[in-house]
């Protein structure tokens, strides 16, 4: 156990090497990552508070994590992932998010100082922020309808809430992945895995700024309908591959060297090709 969760360099080139693994998965189950896709549709339509980001987001991470996982272990089946979802240790990534909200909870008490902040963070939309906030309230974004609001807001936010906080992909990958069972000793592999992988770190955290920055844009700008829709399935999309990087981000960091996942990834997919 100590050994497992003693997380490790990961290798250089993984932007590109993260990419290459995304699309050999994909292509090893188009099926079951058509059916995930819906799924974070269908999720992001209902209304989720920014409060409850974090939550959120850890529980879209364990099932893009879930699914990976199966795929990347031969499973394609639709009903074999959807055992797999169904088999992610739910209890530990509960009492994980419990902590992980304690620590939000003593942070917002900080934050009351900062009024302006927190109705941002209190607000009805996901993405709302100081920065975004008066966009937001833009008559042609209210135009729009409330769930098409709702499936751009929560794609981009959670979105955003994972590329932000990279120590959550990796303590809830630790779990899901049956390394331990103990949300604090996963969430203290998170902190870890994210020190030994600055540049990684880095990396996903100048992603979130540009996204943030592409939030702030686009909530200015977004007033028609097919507009709204096009970027709703793109941030979706988006929301995906950001689940996909972070569970390649687990896999080096706490399994396999970079090169001999790539390998192992490579194979299960030709191998599935030819069943």
């Amino acid at each position: 156990m100590a050994t497992s969760l003693k997380p490790q360099p990961v290798e250089a080139g993984w932007i590109a090497r993260w990419w290459r693994d995304s699309l050999l998965l994909l292509r090893g189950a188009p099926g079951a990552f058509a059916m995930l896709y819906l799924v974070l549709l269908l999720l992001n339509v209902a209304w989720q508070p920014l409060i409850l980001s974090i939550p959120i987001a850890c529980g879209v991470m364990a099932i893009i994590f879930a699914v990976a996982m199966a795929v990347h272990q031969g499973s394609t089946q639709i009903m074999d992932v959807g055992r797999s979802i169904r088999d992610v240790p739910w209890w530990p990534l509960f009492r994980l998010v419990l902590e992980i909200a304690l620590l939000v909870a003593a942070l917002l008490m900080l934050m009351l100082l900062v009024r302006h902040y927190l109705a941002g963070i209190l607000s009805h939309d996901h993405i709302s922020s100081a920065a975004t906030l008066h966009n937001l309230r833009s008559p042609g974004w209210q135009n729009l309808p409330a769930w098409l609001r709702s499936l751009i807001t929560n794609g981009l936010g959670t979105a955003q809430t994972m590329l932000g906080n990279t120590f959550l992909l990796l303590s809830v990958g630790v779990i899901v992945a049956g390394i331990t069972t103990r949300g604090y000793l996963a969430l203290l592999a998170g902190f870890q895995a994210v020190l030994v992988n600055v540049r990684v770190w880095l990396g996903f955290l100048l992603a979130s700024l540009l996204l943030q920055g592409g939030i702030t844009f686009l909530s200015a700008r977004l007033h028609t309908f097919g507009a709204a829709l096009l970027v709703s399935i793109l941030s979706v999309a988006l929301l995906l591959l950001v689940g996909l990087y972070g569970w390649c981000f687990v896999r080096e960091a706490f399994g396999l060297p970079g090169a001999q996942m790539a390998k192992r990834v490579a194979v299960t997919v030709r191998r599935l090709a030819g069943a």
